[in-house]
């Protein structure tokens, strides 16, 4: 999934999380299709019983649903970049 649909969800999140909030252009790190493959790729690594830290991905899957969230019809006030940080 990271290779052909979600090329935003490869590696931890920790960088890229961190990379955004800076202000460094990441085009696939924060969309839909990032949160998705982020979502199962976690789900099925820790159910497989694989050696994975799950402290990273839940980041970059929290700063998703919050970069989501901004785009709400009640909360437009935020979507200039310099109060969504």
């Amino acid at each position: 999934m990271t290779l052909y649909w979600g090329t935003g969800a490869m590696g931890s999140g920790v960088a890229e999380v961190i990379g955004v909030v800076n202000g460094i252009n990441y085009p696939d790190a924060i969309n839909i299709k990032t949160l998705i493959t982020k979502i199962i790729g976690v789900v099925l690594a820790v159910v497989g019983g694989l050696a994975v830290g799950k402290e990273g991905p839940l980041a970059h899957i929290g700063a998703n649903l919050g970069s989501g969230m901004v785009s709400l019809p009640k909360l437009e006030y935020l979507r200039n970049n310099v109060a969504k940080r």
